[in-house]
């Protein structure tokens, strides 16, 4: 009990205390045409989350070699990650540089706590690597876009890693309870929870360094699960993926460009339709709770029962996504900015 207790107090206190630090040094996040902030916010505070969940990695007992090396793979992509992060939130890198540097690390990370190779069917190597390597980059760019609100990112998150934790045995559980734990630390000054707006925003290098972590342990467990248990990977974090990729498509459908920077995130929508930062963060971590849920009640239905979870959160979430941007249309709103 104790090997598992120190390390989930050292990931909320360190990433609580980093984050603090952080707050303290005077990196800001200057207002523009897309933020949902009026005055410069500290930023950068995304750092207490990978060092916190780092330092509990190192007080993790490690049940198996083989969890050892996806551990370590976790952690040397995510130090890479974060770096990135970091690095763009002090001098904006060029858009090309950080597309190819987190290329780089999702096949990086992909080989190292992956691949999956079993779909229900198997795979070959190389096709599960690359689909591996895909989801990783999706996620990354997935938190990424979805930390615009104060607590939204932990909110969806923490539910996200208590499921996983649940469901991965040993050593990659544990990392999962403690990333569920450095968020909470970070969250002290990210969530709107005693004023109405947060006074630390992650930045990229929390966004990112959170994404890679979650991405990583999902692999190592999905990897070695029962064939078919990867479906459940998705649907832990389609609140996220969902309204990112659903986003990007009806914007292809209205000629618009899905790279281009906007303000037509589901969040972003209901933030304009004066829905507070602490509300919209209720929402997400609502529908990450019940993505988390369907996720725990999968392993008790037929093996065929998986994949069918994941589709029906996903229409059910389509449903919500499509309503939402409704609502914004019909209040003036462009559902497409």
């Amino acid at each position: 009990m104790t090997g598992a207790v120190l390390p989930l107090l050292v990931a909320f206190i360190v990433a609580a205390v980093t984050a603090g630090l952080v707050r303290r040094a005077g990196i800001l996040d200057h207002p523009n045409a897309r933020s949902n902030h009026a005055a410069p916010t500290p930023r950068g505070g995304g750092l207490g989350i990978v060092t916190g969940f780092l330092a509990a990695l190192w007080l993790i007992p490690i049940a198996a070699p083989s969890e050892g090396a996806a551990l370590a793979g976790v952690a040397i992509c995510t130090v890479l990650a974060a770096a990135l992060g970091f690095l763009d939130d002090l001098f904006t890198l060029g858009e090309r540089l950080k597309f190819l540097v987190l290329t780089l690390i999702s096949l990086a990370l992909a080989g190292m706590a992956g691949p999956v190779t079993e779909l229900g069917i198997a795979l070959p190597w190389m096709i599960g690597w690359l689909g591996s390597a895909l989801f990783v980059f999706t996620l990354a760019n997935a938190v990424n876009f979805m930390d615009g609100s104060d607590g939204l990112m932990a909110a969806a998150l923490i539910p996200a890693a208590l499921a996983l934790a649940w469901l991965a045995p040993g050593s990659i559980g544990l990392g999962a309870l403690a990333l569920a734990l450095a968020l909470a630390g970070f969250s002290i000054w990210n969530a709107p929870l005693l004023s109405a707006r947060g006074t630390l925003f992650s930045g990229d290098a929390g966004s990112l360094g959170a994404a890679v972590i979650f991405a990583g342990l999902a692999l190592a467990w999905a990897s070695t699960a029962p064939s078919g248990s990867v479906w459940l990977v998705p649907l832990l974090v389609l609140p996220l993926l969902g309204d990112v990729l659903l986003t990007m498509a009806a914007r292809v459908r209205a000629g618009r460009s899905p790279f281009v920077a906007h303000r037509a995130h589901s969040y972003q929508l209901l933030i304009a339709m004066g829905h507070s930062h602490r509300r919209v963060a209720l929402i997400w971590g609502g529908m990450s709770l019940g993505c988390g849920a369907l996720a725990l009640l999968a392993p008790a239905l037929p093996p065929v029962a998986w994949p069918l979870s994941f589709g029906v959160a996903v229409i059910a979430f389509s449903l919500l996504h499509r309503r939402w941007r409704r609502q914004a249309r019909s209040r003036g709103l462009d559902v497409y900015q």
